[in-house]
């Protein structure tokens, strides 16, 4: 994730629970725009006496046609997640501008293989419901392993996968993600470009393993997660 410029306040919304201890925040635009899968900075000041403590980067969650800028996080017991929990309706908070790569934009449609571990299913969220309303196809495989089996947009993604035959979806829960795993769920990987999203220890890792078989990947590395909170 990248840090731009410093950009503007944005209010929130609403905010409403997902599944588990996951969360979204939803906020106006503030008159940002960008494409899905990027993200940005959050800035709660005053919040401790280091950046970590201040600031946030999330990947917006929503899709830019959605005309609202979401984020889904889990909240937790820092004093950032207590005091985004604490926002309410009105309040606002500072952000930078969008940054990242982690988009899927190529025409005609070739097709890839996503890989989301917890939290990681962001970025796909925006991805999918975009390229849904520009006509584009989601000619992918999905494969989203979770920690336990609450599931963040499950209805969602499953009600994607029955109106587009061209997008498979499959769940894992509880399992240990590891390269091989992810070629034997999805073998066409090999010849395709494997998105990677999730804890940044996590996908470092397997960015590394699947590289070593020739394997192509995007990353999308969430700060402050590991293989224990992901």
């Amino acid at each position: 994730m990248s840090k731009g410029e410093a950009k503007t306040s944005v209010k929130l919304l609403s905010a409403h629970d997902e599944a588990g201890n996951v969360r979204t925040f939803v906020f106006e635009t503030g008159g940002l725009t960008w494409v899905a899968g990027q993200n940005q900075g959050w800035v709660l000041p005053h919040e401790g006496e280091t950046n970590d403590d201040n600031e946030h980067w999330f990947t917006v969650s929503s899709a830019p046609s959605e005309e609202t800028m979401s984020i889904s996080t889990r909240v937790s017991d820092s004093k950032y997640k207590q005091h985004l929990n604490s926002l309410k309706p009105g309040d606002t908070i500072e952000v930078y501008e969008m940054g990242g790569d982690f988009t899927w934009e190529d025409e005609p449609s070739e097709p890839i293989v996503m890989v989301a571990a917890g939290i990681g299913i962001t970025p796909f969220r925006s991805i999918l419901l975009e390229r849904e309303h520009n006509g584009k196809k989601l000619n992918g495989t999905l494969l989203y392993f979770n920690r336990d089996d609450n599931v963040p947009f499950r209805e969602l993604l499953e009600e994607l996968a029955k109106k587009h035959p061209e997008f498979k979806y499959q769940v894992i829960v509880g399992e240990r993600i590891a390269g091989e795993r992810i070629l034997e769920l999805a073998p066409q990987a090999k010849d395709q470009t494997v998105y990677l999203s999730g804890a940044k220890p996590m996908v470092l890792a397997l960015a590394e393993e699947l590289e070593k078989k020739s394997v192509k990947t995007k990353q999308d590395r969430f700060p402050g997660y590991d293989e224990s909170n992901y």
